[in-house]
């Protein structure tokens, strides 16, 4: 299993044509940065300052830029907008996936900034259901879309990458996650998992059995069939070559 990590924005993002043209690493900040010291604090303080002069693990980037030193903790930010999505209570959209239903969480400002496609999807609910309100006289705090062409958990790992900028691609989810970056506009993704691929051909051959089995699972999908043609004649050849060193 490979955790693929995002260079796009999670959020600060005014115009969101950018998502589907960005080709560009964008830097990531979590508000913190560097100011001078001012000669006049105590000596007590600076004697604090010593004492808190040690690494403490935290993973910070630096980046210096003129006058000014810009410090960021991307790690913690993923990791802070991923527990988000496990609190149903801080999310406003809930998306219902696959014949059961499943509901798996998240939050329409950040999916639909990180996502063009998940805006207008977004978009398009809302406005269904500002219709049915004006018809019914109903109330609904949240907004539920149905998810009908996913896997479940492959699904709720979409919305993970989307959401934060992380994931773990892994034999049984690679079909999904490529399909979903497919339909979702995510090439960060898309590249993560086609590079999973290229590493399980080279080093795990034997994971190509699972692979296949997945992207059967999205045959409908346009990546989906692609990617089970690519494995099937993988293992067609690895056979035929096989068999050819035997009789050898």
């Amino acid at each position: 299993m490979e955790r693929a990590e995002s260079t796009v924005k999670l959020v600060d993002n005014d115009q969101l044509d950018l998502l589907s043209n960005q080709t560009e690493s964008e830097g990531f900040s979590s508000g913190y940065d560097s100011t001078d010291v001012s000669d006049s604090e105590s000596t007590t303080q600076h004697e604090d300052d010593n004492n808190d002069d040690v690494d403490d693990g935290v993973d910070l980037q630096c980046d210096v830029s003129g006058s000014h030193i810009k410090y960021q903790n991307t790690s913690a930010l993923c990791d802070h907008l991923k527990y988000i999505l496990s609190m149903p209570e801080l999310c406003d959209v809930t998306f219902l996936v696959g014949p059961t239903k499943v509901p798996v969480h998240g939050v329409k400002a950040i999916l639909s900034t990180r996502s063009r496609v998940m805006y207008q999807l977004i978009l398009k609910n809302e406005r269904g259901v500002a219709e049915t309100k004006k018809s019914r006289k109903t109330r609904q705090s949240r907004l539920t879309i149905e998810v009908n062409k996913y896997q479940p958990e492959d699904f709720r790992k979409i919305v993970q990458f989307i959401h934060c900028g992380s994931v773990d691609v892994d034999s049984r989810s690679v079909a999904g996650l490529l399909c979903g970056a497919r339909q979702f506009g995510l090439d960060d993704l898309k590249t993560a998992c086609w590079d999973y691929v290229r590493r399980c051909v080279q080093t795990r051959p034997q994971s190509l059995t699972t692979i296949q089995r997945g992207a059967n699972q999205y045959i409908h999908h346009r990546y989906g069939i692609k990617l089970f043609t690519k494995i099937q004649h993988l293992m067609t050849s690895s056979t035929k070559r096989a068999a050819a060193e035997t009789a050898v």
